[in-house]
């Protein structure tokens, strides 16, 4: 258990790092702009309590805000994937050996994790893009940039997950 939160808190702290001063730096023409800050949502186990999941979204969309000056649309919309993430995990997941277990590629299969991060990618990229430009004129060009985003994303996010969850032989 102790071992659970000291992982969770590492991660949460070198997510916000590494999202705030690389990726967020990365920007090719307006339209890339990957994000892996969420993989710490999708990673909390699924039968982590409700209001948890909820204060650890906002946590670190708050977090994200704060050095990326976007103060509170990340904290917004992280508040809203964690509450999709206790819909989504439900749909997608059950309990494996009646433990709490980390959603990963390992856990849960390459087809089922793919279809739930990217769910949870894209939502959260429409959301921070329509909030931020706050115009439905451009809303081509925002889908455009969310899917874009999206796909470089879940890249990220997948190759991350293989590396540090892959399964051990």
């Amino acid at each position: 258990m102790m071992k659970d939160v000291l992982i969770s808190a590492l991660q949460f702290v070198l997510l916000v790092i590494f999202q705030v001063f690389i990726l967020d730096n990365i920007a090719l023409s307006g339209y890339i702009n990957p994000i892996v800050y969420i993989w710490f949502i999708i990673l909390l186990p699924k039968g982590t309590a409700r209001w948890l999941v909820l204060l650890s979204s906002f946590a670190i969309g708050m977090c994200v805000d704060i050095f990326s000056g976007d103060i509170g649309v990340n904290a917004l919309v992280c508040t809203f994937i964690g509450f999709l993430r206790l819909v989504l995990s439900n749909t997608f997941f059950e309990n494996i050996d009646g433990e709490l277990k980390r959603p990963c590629i390992a856990t849960q299969g390459l087809a089922k994790y793919l279809i739930y991060i990217t769910t949870m990618v894209l939502t959260h990229r429409l959301l921070c893009l329509l909030i931020g430009t706050f115009a439905w004129a451009e809303f081509g060009q925002i889908m455009i940039k969310a899917l874009i985003s999206t796909i470089i994303s879940v890249v990220f996010i997948v190759i991350l997950d293989m590396i540090f969850y892959a399964k051990k032989d």
